[in-house]
């Protein structure tokens, strides 16, 4: 924690996060978002007849067109 001046004679305690932990929360998303460039694309790739037999067609292209940073 360290402490911030926002104006005179008033002090805020900030958090602040170590560098590792920022290193792993990016790291972590980084991971996500390939995982799901991976998940979208398979599903580019699958046949008619495999879509029908998921059931959930509509669903489906939706999923395949959202970007890789929405979940």
């Amino acid at each position: 924690m360290s402490t911030q001046t926002i104006s005179p004679g008033q002090n805020v305690i900030v958090p602040t996060r170590p560098a590792w932990l920022l290193r792993q929360r990016l790291a972590g998303t980084i991971s996500e978002w390939r995982r799901r460039i991976v998940s979208r694309r398979e599903l580019a790739a699958l046949t008619a007849l495999d879509v029908k037999d998921i059931g959930y067609p509509a669903g489906l292209e939706a999923e395949k067109c959202k970007p890789f940073w929405e979940s």
